[in-house]
C-alpha cells in the first residue's frame, strides 16, 4: 500500500497471513474497474492443444503465422514461466448504449474501436497499477500480465475462471452482461480456490451461425478467420479484399454475432468514456472518410486500434464497402 504525504512516497505492506489473499486480490481488481474476477489453475490444455492443431493445420487461421510460432507457450503455461500455478482472469466491459447509425452511407466500425483510445493502453496501465499492489504485497511471487496480446489462450483461461463460456460465435459469453467485454489476464505462483466452469447457455440457439453473412462460423464453436470480416478488415494485408466476401457496411471489424446474441440484450453498459463512441468518426460518412490524407487518418485515429488497419488497409475497406452498398436495391 502507497501514502504520500508532503509530496514524499512511503510504501506499506500488508501483513496478508491473517488475510485471505485471494478476497483481497478480488477486490482489489474490482476497485480498478474490472467486471468480474475469476480464477483458474493453470494446466496443460490437452484438448485445447489438438483444437488449435486442427483449427491452424486446417489454415483457419488465414495468415495469421504468429498463431503456429507461439503454440507451444499457448498449450503450456509453463512454457513462459515454470513457476505459473495460476491465472487470474478479468472481464472489463466496453459496450454502450449508443446504436451504430443506420443509415446507408455511413459505414460500420466495431464497438471496441470507435472510442477515443486502445484497450491495450487502457487495460494494461489499471494492469500496471494493480501488479505494482501486488508486487509489494507478495514480494517473492511471481505476476505477468496479458491483454490479447501474449502467447496465451485468453479466452480458455476466462472460461476456466468463470467469467462465461465459450459461445457458438467463439467469444466468451456470460449469463449476466454478455460479450462485449475485453480479457485480461495475470499469470502468477499464488494459488487460489478455483472456479467451476459456467454452464453453456447457448443451447440450441444458433442465431449467430445464421446471421453471420459470409459463414464465417462454419460450425457451432468453429470460426474461420478467412471468411470473417474483422479479419479481412483489420489482419488482411493485400491490396484487395476477396470478391465474396461482402463487408456489408463494416470497414474496421465486425459485431454481427454478437450484436444478435440474446446475451447481448440485457443492457449492461461500461462507464469508461474511453469506449463510447466519438463525434468526430461515428457519423462521417464513405465520402468524409475517403477524403481524408495518410496524415489525417493517423491524426483522426492516433492512440485507437483503427491504426492497425493502416490507411492503405481502411481505404481499401472503403472502397469496397461503399461499392457493396452502393449496389443494394
Amino acid at each position: 500500500m502507497i501514502f504520500f504525504f508532503d509530496n514524499h512516497k512511503f510504501i506499506f505492506s500488508i501483513p496478508l497471513d491473517s488475510l485471505n489473499h485471494q478476497k483481497y486480490i478480488e477486490d482489489l481488481c474490482l476497485k480498478e474497474g474490472f467486471t468480474k474476477v475469476g480464477f483458474a489453475k493453470t494446466e496443460e490444455l490437452d484438448k485445447e492443444a489438438i483444437e488449435l492443431k486442427e483449427w491452424l493445420e486446417a489454415g483457419y487461421g488465414a495468415d495469421m503465422k504468429w498463431m503456429n510460432n507461439s503454440y507451444e507457450k499457448r498449450i503450456n503455461s509453463s512454457q513462459i514461466n515454470p513457476r505459473i500455478r495460476s491465472v487470474i482472469s478479468l472481464a472489463y466491459l466496453y459496450d454502450t448504449p449508443v446504436p451504430h447509425p443506420n443509415e446507408k452511407n455511413i459505414p460500420y466500425i466495431s464497438r471496441y474501436a470507435w472510442g477515443k483510445r486502445d484497450y491495450h493502453k487502457v487495460i494494461k496501465k489499471k494492469l500496471k497499477s494493480i501488479v505494482a499492489e501486488l508486487e509489494i504485497n507478495f514480494p517473492v511471487n511471481y505476476f505477468r500480465y496479458y491483454v490479447d496480446d501474449g502467447p496465451v489462450m485468453d479466452k480458455v483461461w476466462a472460461v476456466r475462471a468463470g467469467l462465461g463460456w465459450m459461445g457458438k460465435n467463439t467469444t466468451v459469453i456470460n449469463p449476466d452482461f454478455g460479450s462485449f467485454f475485453f480479457i485480461a489476464n495475470i499469470f502468477t505462483d499464488l494459488e487460489f480456490s478455483y472456479a467451476e466452469p459456467i454452464e453453456d447457455k447457448c443451447k440450441s440457439c444458433t442465431v449467430c451461425l445464421t446471421e453471420c453473412p459470409t459463414g464465417a462460423i462454419f460450425e457451432e464453436y468453429k470460426l474461420d478467420a478467412n471468411k470473417c470480416i474483422s479479419y479481412q478488415t483489420i489482419e488482411n494485408r493485400c491490396e484487395t479484399l476477396p470478391d465474396e466476401i461482402n463487408l456489408k457496411g463494416w470497414v474496421f471489424g465486425c459485431d454481427i454475432c454478437q450484436d444478435v446474441c440474446p446475451f447481448n440484450q440485457n443492457n449492461f453498459f461500461t462507464t469508461d468514456d474511453n469506449f463510447f463512441p466519438r463525434e468526430t468518426i461515428v457519423n462521417k460518412t464513405y465520402d468524409d472518410f475517403l477524403s481524408l490524407s495518410e496524415e489525417q487518418f493517423n491524426s483522426l485515429f492516433e492512440g485507437t486500434p483503427v491504426r492497425r488497419a493502416k490507411y492503405k488497409g481502411f481505404i481499401r475497406n472503403l472502397r469496397k464497402a461503399k461499392s457493396e452498398q452502393t449496389n443494394l436495391p
